[in-house]
């Protein structure tokens, strides 16, 4: 990730704990696959919490994606910055019928590892 351009978006960048940034970049880029630009270009969502927002909205997309439901290119802002309705409505509830289960991944009711999927398994689809 680029130092120079996470500052010029969000000058706060700094005072983030060194710690909990890294843990955020480590889960987005290693756990989900998403390149490091991508984070660089949106460096306020290193301020979402990585147990009530990051993780809950990616093990969505990573149950999506590995079950095949969704084929087309996911962007990390679309993933992060969308309003919690938005979020719900093309991530989960345009899934109810394929996926009942989905509300209660995000809501932490049921992990991806109780479902006998992970977030070591391979992706097909291109993260951004």
């Amino acid at each position: 990730m680029s130092f120079l351009s996470a500052f010029k978006k969000d000058p706060s960048f700094l005072v983030k704990s060194a710690k909990k940034v890294k843990s955020v970049i480590d889960f987005l880029v290693n756990k989900m696959g998403w390149h490091p630009s991508p984070v660089a270009r949106v460096p306020y969502m290193l301020s979402f919490s990585l147990k009530k927002r990051i993780i809950p909205r990616c093990s969505v997309i990573r149950f999506l994606l590995l079950k095949g439901l969704i084929k087309e290119e996911i962007f990390l802002f679309s993933v992060m910055m969308s309003p919690e309705k938005c979020y719900l409505d093309r991530f989960v509830f345009r899934y109810k019928g394929q996926a009942p289960q989905l509300l209660d991944i995000l809501q932490g009711k049921l992990d991806l590892l109780e479902l006998g999927l992970s977030f070591e398994e391979q992706l097909n689809t291109k993260l951004n």
